[in-house]
């Protein structure tokens, strides 16, 4: 069975009962971030949840709503110990992104692999998720996702 957590809903700035964009899945196992906006890992502390089994993380683009807090999420997951590589998957340019919000995270005990989307629509399959980004209308690039499982 999928776990569907909304973390946060909320726009462009932080109210205190209503964070910044995420939102987390379980299958299987295997746990599944998209967007990691700032008071994520509060919201998942309130929720009872550990990032620490975050295997992938999925952005869809780079307004600050949406990424603010990945390298505070970052470090509690290499302060948990964690060793497994963690996957991400994003619009052109997630690497630059991720490695310049990485200037206050620079050491992890874990390996982060990048998956930039390419074109419009672009399929991965990854730990039990059939995930399926497609371009949606914003201001800059921007995807959406559609998950499904495989049924291991």
């Amino acid at each position: 069975m999928l776990d569907v957590c909304l973390l946060g809903t909320g726009g462009m700035m932080p109210l205190p009962y209503r964070w910044l964009t995420a939102l987390l899945t379980r299958y299987n196992g295997s746990s599944l971030l998209i967007d990691c906006g700032e008071g994520t890992q509060v919201a998942m502390k309130k929720a009872g949840l550990s990032a620490k089994p975050i295997d992938i993380m999925c952005f869809t683009h780079y307004h600050a709503d949406h990424i603010s807090g990945l390298p505070g999420m970052l470090l509690t997951m290499g302060n948990a110990e964690r060793t497994e590589p963690l996957t991400m998957i994003g619009p052109k340019g997630l690497e630059r992104v991720v490695n310049a919000l990485r200037t206050i995270a620079p050491e992890l005990p874990f390996e982060i692999r990048y998956l930039e989307i390419n074109g419009a629509k672009q399929h991965f399959s990854i730990n039990g998720y059939e995930i399926e980004a497609f371009r949606v209308n914003h201001n800059v690039l921007c995807y959406g996702y559609t998950l499904s499982l495989i049924h291991i």
